[in-house]
This record gives structure tokens, C-alpha cells and sequence, in this order.
């Protein structure tokens, strides 16, 4: 299970500056040990799960904290350009048990989010490409691929719930589509830098 934040892009222009706010953080320029940069070379272990086992769970048995967040904004060629990334939340994310059918839901729940990053990303540039030059416009964009993203953890919590075929065809679709949006994995030296 997900609770995801809602990420609303407060995007404005200050003469040549950009100023981001997504989620409760500011554009974040610097590593973070208590968040993990989605990387394809690394899963979630149970030990990134750091959070306190809320009281009233109710049959909830574990649940994944993730966030979509500006780590770069700058301006180029007058127009707004942004660097994304698909974080996990340790210290909010939180498990109740240790088998490997869970974590495996729950790493899936951390991939369709970086999905939803590299389809922001991708409708960025559509926008850069077009020289968009409103902030609104990407903030809209943002907001409206967010919304998409709860729906779709939303949807992956309903299907395979008890269902372990559902959950190996959401796995490999969940696969294909970060596949087929492979070109806009964030592999920029400043994510590295982040991820390790």
C-alpha cells in the first residue's frame, strides 16, 4: 500500500530565478540520507523501512512513502527547465512483516511512481520543444500526472490484492512502460551524486 504525497507545483517567476515548491520540500540540492533516489540498480530492502508501525493500521502491512521532487530549476534559452526526482521516504515508510511477496509489492508501488516522473519529465520537454516559456502550463502538468499517479497505486492495491498472477502482470507491464520511457530516466551527474 501507498500514501503518496499530492505534489502541487508552486511555480513562479522571479525575474531569472525559478522558485519550486513540491510536496513540503524545497528544490533539493543536496544528499539526503533519509530518502533513497529511485535507481534501476537498487531495490527497497525491508531495512529501508524505517517509520513506526502505526496504531490503527487496520490490515494494512506495510506502506511506502514516496515523493516527485525538483532537484534542479533554472532557466535556458528563456525557457523553464526542470530536474526531477522519484524519491522513497524511509523514515515515513513503514512494515509490519519481513516476507519478500510484500516488498515486492511495495517496490512496485516506488516503480510506478518513478513512471509517473519520467511521464513528467517527458511532458516537460513536450513543453520546452513547443517554447512554453508559462510556468503555469508545467505546473498543470505536474498537478494533473500526480493525480494519474495515485489513481493508477490506487488501481495496482485493487487488482492484486491476494492475487499473485495480478501482480506478476502488473510487474511486467510496470517493467515495459519504464522501459519504453527509458530515455527519461534521470541520469544526470547532480542524481548520482544524490543516489549514493
Amino acid at each position: 500500500m501507498i500514501k503518496m504525497y499530492r505534489s502541487v507545483f508552486f511555480i513562479q517567476m522571479l525575474i531569472s530565478i525559478v522558485c519550486v515548491n513540491c510536496a513540503y520540500s524545497q528544490v533539493q540540492t543536496e544528499k539526503n540520507d533519509s530518502e533513497i533516489l529511485w535507481d534501476p540498480a537498487k531495490k527497497l530492502t525491508w531495512d529501508d523501512f524505517c517509520g513506526d508501525i502505526p496504531s490503527e493500521k487496520g490490515a494494512t502491512v506495510a506502506e511506502v512513502q514516496c515523493k516527485i521532487l525538483i532537484t534542479k530549476a533554472f532557466w535556458d534559452k528563456n525557457l523553464p527547465k526542470y530536474e526531477l526526482g522519484c524519491f522513497f521516504i524511509k523514515s515515513e515508510s513503514w512494515t509490519s512483516v519481513t516476507d519478500s511477496i510484500a516488498l515486492q509489492h511495495e517496490q512496485l508501488h516506488f516503480d510506478i511512481y518513478e513512471l509517473y516522473t519520467r511521464k513528467i519529465r517527458k511532458e516537460f520537454e513536450k513543453l520546452n520543444l513547443k517554447g512554453e516559456t508559462n510556468t503555469e502550463v508545467y505546473n498543470k502538468t505536474c498537478s494533473y500526472l500526480m493525480i494519474r499517479a495515485e489513481e493508477e497505486n490506487n488501481k495496482y492495491d485493487s487488482e492484486v490484492y491476494f492475487n499473485e498472477m495480478n501482480q506478476r502482470e502488473w510487474i511486467n507491464n510496470i517493467a515495459k512502460e519504464l522501459n519504453d520511457l527509458k530515455k527519461y530516466e534521470q541520469t544526470t551527474p547532480d542524481s548520482a551524486s544524490m543516489s549514493e
